[in-house]
């Protein structure tokens, strides 16, 4: 039955609870819906289950992170429900958190199910009335104004609704499209859905002897041609597909542009950032003076994983056996050149599903940044990672998802 208060959410992950939380707190009553057993899934499997909620930043450090479309539309969200916000919810639901170095906020207890529960506390504490293990089969706009959403057990009816459905990563938490199909039906349109923050496939796979090799602070770039289409300093990781570690992830979403379009990407691997080909070369020659008997495998173990270095004097074409002194200048600068661009493999696929966040999804000017409300269907609010929105690693898309839910909340009790 509907009642002219009434508020249904689709969706109980971050941006979700946080809209039925902020709606309920209006005033109104919030039934919120989810088709899982119970709430966000996706925020316990968040930051390998430790949960990185935030980022510490100033809001305009963080919002220069995003693309400048992205920026734009979370200015306002990000303004009403900042980063310390968000901390001193939790920490008033009895969750401290803190900063690292790298900026990125964890719970103290290192447990994503703290974060969690602590939201679903949040919720239920301001009477939002939960319904769990329904899936939504529809969602209609009827001509009165009034949406009606039908699960497998009820049909509920409400003046407003707020779709918090997320994109199509990790689909085994549930999110699997479900809030494109009905926005669409209502007349929104869909930015083509695409990887971001996901894992690199690669051709060759890397060899058994490779995986769970960690690269620390390389430089990962993307290749086509003589095209560098993107960049990222930090950690990679070897796996059995690939390569997978924060400068992967932050450079798949561009990266997967040119190989959707046919072309060969490659994944080039700079072992030493900062230092320019011909200081390397200039190492290379003064090591060999100061240790001249030295084999070639063992001195380059002090710039790469001793389990990269056959494969990057295979690059080379060198010979690891031999001694330091042996080797000519024009050796020595291939060796520069291989340790500044080894070529880790080429690009065979970079996994929708498996990404952290997905790219594309409701376009930004179909959505109002105040409100969060449609600009096509009046009473219809769109928050969270539904929206076209894909940040990098480092709490910054469960902030944008906390914003926007706080956000379509508020709006949608006030409205």
């Amino acid at each position: 039955m509907e009642t002219p208060d009434t508020i249904i959410v689709i969706g109980a992950g971050a941006a979700g609870l946080l809209s039925a939380w902020q709606a309920a707190l209006g005033g109104r009553r919030v039934i919120l819906i989810e088709k899982n057993a119970r709430a966000g899934i996706k925020i316990r499997i968040s930051g390998g289950g430790k949960c990185n909620v935030t980022n510490g930043g100033t809001i305009d450090a963080m919002l220069k992170r995003f693309e400048k479309p992205e920026s734009r539309f979370l200015r306002f969200a990000f303004h009403a429900f900042p980063n310390g916000a968000v901390r001193e919810l939790l920490r008033q639901q009895g969750v401290e958190t803190y900063v690292r170095e790298d900026g990125k906020v964890f719970p103290s207890s290192h447990n994503a199910d703290d974060v969690l529960d602590a939201l679903i506390r949040t919720a239920a504490d301001a009477g939002v009335q939960s319904v769990f293990g329904a899936p939504v089969l529809s969602l209609i706009r009827e001509a009165s104004g009034s949406f009606v959403v039908t699960t497998a057990q009820e049909r509920y009816t409400a003046r407003s609704v707020i779709v918090a459905t997320g994109g199509m990563s990790y689909m085994k938490t549930g999110t699997s499209g479900d809030g494109f199909r009905w926005l669409t039906a209502l007349g929104h349109t869909v930015v083509p859905l695409r990887p971001a923050l996901a894992p690199i496939e690669l051709t060759p796979v890397p060899p058994p002897s490779l995986q769970g090799t960690p690269v620390r602070s390389c430089r990962l770039s993307a290749v086509s041609g003589t095209e560098t289409i993107d960049s990222f300093d930090g950690d990679i990781l070897y796996t059995h597909f690939g390569l997978s570690g924060p400068a992967a992830l932050e450079i798949s979403k561009k990266a997967f542009l040119p190989f959707e379009e046919g072309k060969r990407v490659e994944m080039a691997v700079d072992f030493l950032p900062g230092t320019p080909p011909d200081a390397v070369e200039q190492r290379l020659t003064s090591a060999a003076a100061e240790g001249p008997n030295r084999n070639l495998s063992t001195f380059i173990a002090n710039f790469i994983p001793t389990k990269l270095a056959e494969p990057v004097l295979l690059q080379g074409e060198l010979d690891g056996e031999r001694k330091l002194h042996q080797f000519s200048r024009g050796e020595r600068r291939r060796l520069a050149s291989v340790l500044k661009r080894f070529i880790a493999g080429t690009v065979s696929g970079i996994p929708l599903d498996r990404g952290e966040v997905t790219a594309g999804g409701i376009p930004l000017n179909e959505v109002s940044p105040t409100t969060m409300e449609s600009a096509v269907v009046p009473g219809l609010f769109i928050c969270g990672e539904i929206l076209d929105i894909a940040g990098p690693v480092g709490g910054y898309n469960l902030q944008a998802a906390f914003s926007t839910g706080y956000v379509a909340g508020r709006s949608a009790a006030l409205r």
